[in-house]
């Protein structure tokens, strides 16, 4: 949520797509690398692990804390905010009673719950995957294995699935910024055609998985993980980065995230429990995740028709003024 309501004080509204595309990678990116360094850590046990994360953060947070403002630099079109201690009790009220207001119409607005239940969803298979890549290509990677317990242990298949699950956040990378790209490029119209075209493919490849499971060779299974970063990653960081602005504005950008946010982490938490109780039955968790990404898809698609609707109608208002112009609440 900071990140965002940051970065968009920075961003203007016309490159948003591109460069929240960019500054939505780096989690990605950062965890890939993390993926492909601390591979070769992992013999040396889980201390080591963190200890070599922690002064990475630390040396990368430093600039970041002495360095980066809220805010650009003072310019004619800009103002500091007022701090709250300069503003008088009747200012702040209706501040207040503006905030309620807008939040009010925000929360009237079907779409921002079309976009919650999308996130939620993406989201949840995001975490899965992330948790679970290893696993999930550990037991492909000792497929066959005459003691399939020992090998999954064995310090050469950690750290083969740690390389081969850095793929799927690299091409999440790649997925974030195309994303991005087409959200600048496409009209408004098919704004939504940047999550349809990418969350379709990715509920054809969880109906492969859950027919096959782990039962398949690792190079296959390592492609398949990385082909839904491609397909995950994009739809869910434009939600955040990008849609929430469309829907919330500039003034309620980070409490539409905000709302995304409790959605991501209920279907996250579910997802957990669902995996708890299921443990190493790939093949119905894989059946759970794919009905899940129907729902992505389902919500994907509604929010690029429901634009198509509107820019009908829209047209059909300029071409005959005197008809009624009945838009849709997105």
């Amino acid at each position: 949520v900071s990140i965002v309501a940051m970065a968009t004080n920075w961003i203007p509204k016309e490159y948003l797509g591109r460069l929240m595309g960019l500054v939505s990678m780096a989690p990605q990116l950062g965890d890939a690398t993390a993926r492909l360094c601390l591979a070769s850590v992992l013999h040396l046990g889980w201390r080591s692990v963190f200890q070599v994360s922690a002064a990475v953060a630390f040396g990368v947070a430093l600039p970041v804390l002495l360095f980066i403002g809220n805010y650009p630099p003072l310019t004619a079109t800009w103002a500091p905010p007022r701090r709250k201690s300069m503003m008088s009790n009747q200012s702040r009220s209706e501040t207040i009673t503006k905030y309620i207001t807008r939040l009010r119409t925000l929360v009237a607005n079907p779409f921002l719950w079309v976009l919650c239940l999308l996130s939620g969803s993406l989201y949840g298979t995001r975490v899965l995957f992330l948790l679970y890549s290893t696993t999930f290509l550990s037991s492909a990677y000792c497929r066959g294995a005459p003691d399939m317990d020992s090998c999954l242990e064995e310090n050469h298949t950690l750290a083969a699935s740690a390389t081969a699950s850095s793929a799927y956040t690299l091409l999440g990378c790649v997925s974030v910024l195309l994303v991005g790209f087409l959200k600048d490029r496409l009209p408004t119209r098919h704004r939504g055609a940047t999550l349809t075209i990418f969350v379709a493919p990715l509920f054809g490849i969880l109906i492969f998985l859950t027919c096959f499971g782990p039962d398949m060779p690792f190079e296959v299974a390592a492609a398949t993980v990385a082909l839904i970063g491609f397909c995950l990653f994009g739809p869910y960081k434009v939600l955040g980065a990008v849609f929430a602005i469309d829907v919330g504005g500039k003034e309620l950008k980070a409490t539409c995230t905000a709302f995304m946010g409790v959605f991501d982490n209920l279907f996250a938490i579910l997802l957990l429990i669902a995996k708890g109780f299921l443990g190493g039955d790939w093949s119905t968790i894989f059946g759970a995740l794919t009905m899940l990404s129907f729902v992505s898809l389902a919500c994907a698609s509604s929010v690029w028709l429901g634009d198509l609707r509107a820019h009908r109608r829209a047209s059909a208002r300029t071409m005959d003024p005197s008809r009624p112009l009945l838009l849709d609440a997105a």
